[in-house]
């Protein structure tokens, strides 16, 4: 990471490609990167307004570098005032450049002395194993993953490469499986799955992935699961796809790539979201979601429908 008292809008623009281009000051400073509300001289921001409230943001702004849209506006800002990165996706570009410049630096390579590691796991010497760890026998962590303190690993997770878990979380652990047997009474169905995490996988804190029953509950590349969230038994989280704070996704489920669980969502058992699907706040999802579909309400139904339901039910407030 760069210091930042050498850090220039030029070493930024210089970082960041073809596609973003500099107005104003090249030598402007850049100490840090803040919101925008708090955007003082010689810091990093970002706006993704336009038009007027764009021109709102630039006029109380000053010594600011400002990673913004290409809008009209902008031939009217005073360019040794204000220095000016601009790009088709400000936040993208953004979290590009704090991710460069201005990220703390991750978590040291190796096995922190208080995690507990069963000589059977394969960990990889690039991988980060933090504080109270427990990575259980037949599990393997791949290079440049980081697991953060009190992460508990059962028998025959495999977690590959760039994986990020956060505090607290449990892989591995039993899922909810019973039947009821001649007497009424209730006996488990064996776990002797696994769960399989690809690369770039990122898991937020307190959140539970269950194991497979037969076969492994599977996170494909790229997918992002937030904080709070339980994934049951022998669900399959597509390429990319992300489940967000205290959703619960039922046994066999299957989120298409690309889908986006909002927070609160229910998916039942054995349903499917398609590719690039969405699920809204709090939906309860019993049937199948299609690719591209947007689903909201409990039960979820389609987004058209769910607002064409309150629209009735407001006129029938308003008849009362």
């Amino acid at each position: 990471m760069r210091s930042s008292n050498s850090l220039t809008a030029g070493d930024l623009l210089a970082s960041l490609g073809a596609n973003v281009r500099l107005v104003g000051d090249p030598a402007r400073s850049v100490t840090r990167a803040v919101s925008l509300n708090d955007a003082t001289d010689g810091v990093l921001t970002f706006s993704r307004r336009e038009g007027e409230a764009l021109a709102r943001d630039l006029a109380r702004l000053s010594g600011v570098t400002l990673i913004c849209l290409d809008d009209p506006v902008l031939a009217t800002v005073d360019a040794s005032r204000l220095t000016l990165l601009v790009t088709d996706n400000p936040r993208l570009t953004f979290i590009r450049s704090v991710e460069k410049f201005f990220a703390p630096p991750a978590p040291p390579a190796g096995v922190h002395a208080t995690a507990v590691v069963d000589p059977s796991a394969r960990i990889d010497s690039t991988a980060s194993i933090g504080a109270f760890c427990v990575v259980g026998p037949d599990c393997s962590i791949g290079a440049g993953s980081v697991l953060y303190p009190h992460v508990t690993v059962y028998r025959g997770v495999h977690i590959a490469e760039r994986v990020v878990v956060h505090a607290g979380t449990v892989i591995g652990a039993d899922g909810f499986g019973y039947e009821r047997n001649e007497e009424g009474e209730l006996e488990k169905f064996p776990h002797i799955g696994g769960v399989v995490i690809e690369s770039d996988v990122e898991i937020g804190s307190n959140t539970s992935i269950d194991r497979g029953t037969l076969g492994d509950t599977i996170l494909r590349r790229g997918a992002k699961i937030d904080n709070q969230v339980h994934i049951s038994h022998n669900v399959d989280v597509g390429c990319s796809a992300v489940v967000i704070a205290q959703s619960m996704i039922g046994g066999s489920v299957v989120l298409g790539d690309h889908s986006w669980i909002a927070p609160s969502a229910c998916v039942m058992n054995q349903r499917r979201v398609g590719a690039h699907a969405t699920v809204g706040l709090q939906a309860l999802v019993v049937k199948d979601v299609a690719a591209e579909q947007t689903v909201m309400g409990s039960p979820a139904v389609d987004q058209r429908e769910f607002q064409s339901q309150r629209a009735r039910l407001r006129q029938l407030a308003e008849k009362d």
